[in-house]
C-alpha cells in the first residue's frame, strides 16, 4: 500500500515545508502581508520557509526584514498547525510566534508574490481572506498567547 501511494505521488516533495508565521500586534492591529498568485489575492501572517541550519527565531527575523523591512524580536511560540493538500501534493508545518518590532519603517519587500503590507484592525480580520484561516484563533488567543502558552525546548543537539 505504501509503495502504491508513493508511486502515485512521486511528484510530491519527500519532506514537509516548515513555515514560521510571525504575529505582530500594535494598538489593536495585526500586521499582515498580501500575496498575489495569478488572479488570487489573500492575506497571510508575515513569515516564510525555514532554511537549513536556521533557527526558528532567525527565520522569523529574516523573513520579517525581507517582507516588511521591520527588525523584530521573537517573544513566544504560541501555535503549531499543519496544512496538507487533499491530494498530498503539499505539506506545510506552520509554527506561529509572537514578536515585537524593534526598529525599521514598514515597507513592502520585493518578492514577486508580495502585493501589500499593512496593519489590519483585529475587528476586521474575520472579513479578510486569510490563509491559513487562523484569524479567529489568533484573536481569541491573544490575551493568553504569552510566555509558556506553547513550550519550546530549543535546540537539543548535544
Amino acid at each position: 500500500m505504501a509503495r502504491l501511494r508513493h508511486k502515485k505521488h512521486q511528484h510530491a516533495p519527500s519532506i514537509p515545508t516548515t513555515r514560521i508565521s510571525v504575529i505582530v500586534v500594535v494598538d489593536g492591529k495585526i500586521l499582515l502581508v498580501k500575496h498575489q498568485k495569478g488572479p488570487r489575492q489573500y492575506w497571510v501572517l508575515p513569515g516564510g520557509r525555514l532554511e537549513y541550519g536556521e533557527t526558528f527565531q532567525e527565520c522569523a527575523v529574516r523573513e520579517m526584514l525581507e517582507e516588511t523591512n521591520l527588525h523584530v524580536e521573537v517573544q513566544d511560540f504560541v501555535f503549531l498547525s499543519e496544512a496538507i493538500a487533499p491530494d498530498r501534493s503539499r505539506h506545510i508545518v506552520n509554527i506561529y510566534v509572537t514578536a515585537k518590532v524593534l526598529s525599521g519603517e514598514l515597507k513592502l519587500g520585493d518578492e514577486p508574490v508580495l502585493a501589500g503590507v499593512e496593519y489590519k484592525s483585529l475587528d476586521e480580520i474575520d472579513q479578510l481572506t486569510l490563509f491559513p484561516p487562523i484569524g479567529k484563533t489568533v484573536i481569541e488567543s491573544l490575551p493568553t498567547a504569552t510566555k509558556g502558552s506553547m513550550r519550546f525546548l530549543g535546540n537539543l543537539w548535544e
